[in-house]
């Protein structure tokens, strides 16, 4: 890659190209360098019984938003470690809600992070955090 930024838009569609992504239809809402937001439009395919986002689901934007987040810094891959996660509000059948990363503590390999998905609103849905690790290359 020549620049960030062809890097970041390599980056989004590697991402958005995943079968898993297109799946649950996450999306990115923006994606910087450290600064990463995706989305996801609460629907049908991805709703409980109760007519709200499926807590899978939810830990799914949590773990994206935090690889990505990842990704758009280095370009190591990345693998989930531990994730924590705190369901605090129902997000409602046609709301939209957006996940975000921050990187907490960098010890080498091992990265500490915290996550939050919040709707459209505003309202707090989910946070977490989680210790994830940038997986070596072999030589």
């Amino acid at each position: 890659m020549k620049t960030d930024t062809d890097y970041l838009d390599w980056l989004k569609d590697h991402f958005e190209s995943s079968p898993y992504w297109k799946t649950l239809g996450i999306s990115f809402h923006s994606l910087e360098k450290g600064d990463v937001c995706v989305k996801l439009v609460v629907t049908e395919k991805v709703k409980n019984i109760n007519n709200t986002l499926h807590g899978g689901a939810i830990v799914s934007l949590l773990d994206v938003a935090i690889s990505s987040t990842l990704r758009s810094l280095q370009p190591e891959l990345v693998t989930t470690v531990s994730l924590t996660t705190n369901f605090i509000n129902p997000a409602k059948l046609g709301k939209t809600v957006y996940a975000t990363a921050n990187v907490v503590s960098s010890k080498s390999r091992i990265q500490y992070v915290e996550s939050e998905v919040l709707d459209e609103d505003g309202l707090i849905i989910a946070n977490a955090v989680g210790v994830f690790s940038l997986i070596k290359k072999k030589d």
